[in-house]
């Protein structure tokens, strides 16, 4: 017999099936000791209630007034499941399909509480037969809803960590009480596997050696996981470069740690479609391809949300409030433009805020566009064909690999090791002036050069002790390039602002002090005062026009510590010259900062 890799939790062989007829319950035994009942395997399959029964053909059903009809092919009730505070009910259910493979699907009960058609839509798109008719679909439901089982198992609504264990579709790893399964209202999800952890190192891991953007994409995928057990927060990281340049390569090869081909996502949905999807990417990683193809006005507003790891708050029909969808995640992103020049298509300005959680890194090393290293392949695209081939072939095994070892590992000692290694990152690559921004954008790049370590360590990748973090130094230094400094952003772009506005109405919304022509809008004046040339901003204007988007009292307070803002007393921003009235005096040296 065969298992699928959508398998959520072993109950024991096929041979274990529900044997048929009605074997009636006590009520003596743990099917009514609550959350302390035997986890799934303590007793065995469950019974079908009364008027069901079961064998090879599958399900039937006999009322107490008519015929035996047929229901469905064979359908095991395994256990009843419940999350940690005896909440969200549902039932393991187990069948093999037309070619004998084995399905195992925790099914939420409240699937149940209306017509079933989703429910059933579920069984049958994994290939449980079911009876056409009214009749047939009604006594499924109650079938499901009244079989007996006295086995437990704890269910929970994501993957990830729970305690010591890391809760996977198809199996958890790490010690745990019992049996945890994930339990979904839709499909399960699958996350597929193809070769060994060997096979990936030899094929794709090796490759990646001397190429800082491939080594930084696997390192990322290993260091999902970490962000929890580090209480680092969620953050993602997005390749920018022209097409054709090796970034969709790139997130291939990290998509390979963790599945297969279709582990790959694209950017083209809507912000409340991303939501659910870094909902089932939680504690994991998430990959979007092609920024381009999510809505400009969007684009912000989700690197927000994936970042802050919270979904919309919503209602529901009484006007109660739905929980709230919750994920921690890294996130790796490609596309031919970054996050500010995506939203300035929309019109809008990007925030420092949205640019630190989302970092744009120049996909463009300047050797082969996105490689560094051939290993002596002719050509670029020849070594991108290879990883491309590759990563279809080998792939899911590396991340439960890596989950085994992290598992198995003292949670405090990971942790201090992910500790060192980013007190070490931090003191090689980030200048010792540097604002709070780049700070905490370093702290992501050291916790993915921890995960290209550790890895590295339990024989995983194939790379030298020490690469993952030379290739996250050059990348973090790639991102710095790309920003203009270790600054801080929101002064950088204050100053900008402001230069901005000059540059374009110098001529226009200004007049000297001494000119008496009239100026249409006027912004306000021009002086030569102090042997330098000055501007003079009438005060509603600078904040209205010249610092829309931005708190005017942020840029006064840039352009006073930069020494560009001219005043006559400390206690006070604005000077009065005679004849104009109070002003925020600029010097003309802004245009050289």
């Amino acid at each position: 017999m065969k298992d699928t890799t959508n398998a959520l939790a072993p109950t024991g062989d096929a041979e274990h099936l529900n044997a048929s007829g009605d074997t009636g319950d006590t009520g003596d035994g743990p099917e009514n000791t609550g959350s302390g009942a035997s986890p799934v395997g303590g007793r065995g399959p469950g019974t079908p209630g009364t008027g069901f029964r079961i064998d090879k053909k599958g399900v039937w059903h006999t009322p107490e007034d008519g015929e035996s009809t047929w229901v469905c092919s064979r359908l095991d009730v395994v256990a009843k499941t419940r999350n940690g505070d005896s909440e969200a009910w549902g039932r393991l259910l187990e069948w093999l399909d037309s070619d004998g493979f084995l399905h195992r699907w925790s099914c939420p009960m409240e699937m149940l509480a209306g017509d079933g058609m989703e429910f059933r839509r579920i069984l049958m798109s994994m290939g449980l037969e079911i009876a056409p008719g009214g009749k047939a679909r009604q006594a499924l439901q109650t079938y499901v809803q009244t079989a007996r089982t006295f086995d437990r198992a704890t269910c929970v609504d994501k993957s990830g960590w729970l305690g010591g264990a890391y809760v996977l579709p198809d199996e958890t790893i790490g010690e745990h009480d019992g049996h945890i399964l994930l339990q979904t209202p839709g499909e399960p999800p699958k996350l597929r596997q193809a070769g060994t952890p060997e096979e990936w190192r030899e094929q794709v891991g090796l490759y990646c050696s001397g190429n800082s953007r491939l080594v930084l994409a696997a390192s990322v995928a290993f260091a999902a996981p970490l962000v929890h057990l580090t209480g680092e927060e969620s953050g993602g990281l997005h390749f920018v470069g022209p097409s054709s340049c090796g970034k969709t390569t790139a997130l291939r090869v990290a998509a390979s740690v963790w599945g297969g081909p279709e582990y790959l996502k694209r950017w083209r949905a809507t912000a409340n479609g991303l939501e659910s999807v870094a909902a089932a990417h939680n504690d994991g990683l998430l990959i979007l391809d092609e920024l381009a193809q999510v809505e400009a006005r969007e684009a912000g507003g989700i690197a927000y949300m994936l970042a802050n790891g919270t979904g919309k708050h919503r209602s529901k029909r009484d006007g109660m409030a739905k929980p709230v969808a919750t994920w921690r995640l890294l996130f790796l992103s490609a596309g031919e433009i970054g996050l500010a020049d995506h939203m300035a298509d929309a019109g809008k300005k990007a925030k420092a805020g949205q640019e630190v959680r989302l970092c744009d890194i120049s996909a463009d090393t300047g050797e082969h566009g996105m490689f560094e290293e051939l290993h002596s392949f002719p050509s670029g695209s020849a070594f991108a064909d290879h990883l491309n081939h590759a990563s279809g072939l080998v792939y899911g095994s590396p991340i439960r690999a890596f989950l085994n070892g992290l598992a198995a590992a003292p949670s405090d000692d990971v942790r201090a090791q992910c500790r060192k290694l980013r007190d070490d990152f931090i003191a090689e690559h980030v200048p010792g002036d540097a604002d709070g921004q780049p700070r905490r954008v370093a702290g992501r790049f050291a916790l993915v050069a921890a995960g290209g370590e550790l890895a590295t360590a339990m024989g995983i990748t194939g790379w030298e002790t020490g690469e993952a973090m030379q290739a996250a130094g050059a990348c973090y230094q790639a991102w710095l390039d790309r920003r203009g400094g270790s600054g801080s952003q929101e002064a950088t772009e204050a100053l900008a602002t402001v230069r901005h506005f000059i540059e374009q109405h110098g001529d226009s919304r200004f007049s000297h002090t001494t000119d008496d022509k009239p100026v249409h809008n006027r912004a306000g004046y021009r002086r030569f005062h102090d042997g330098e040339n000055q501007y003079l901003f009438l005060p509603e204007v600078f904040k209205r026009d010249v610092c829309r988007g931005h708190d005017f009292r942020r840029v006064l307070e840039v352009l006073r510590e930069r020494n560009l803002l001219v005043t006559e007393a400390s206690d006070r921003l604005t000077v009065k010259p005679r004849g104009v009235g109070r002003c925020y005096c600029v010097r003309e040296g802004i245009a050289d900062e």
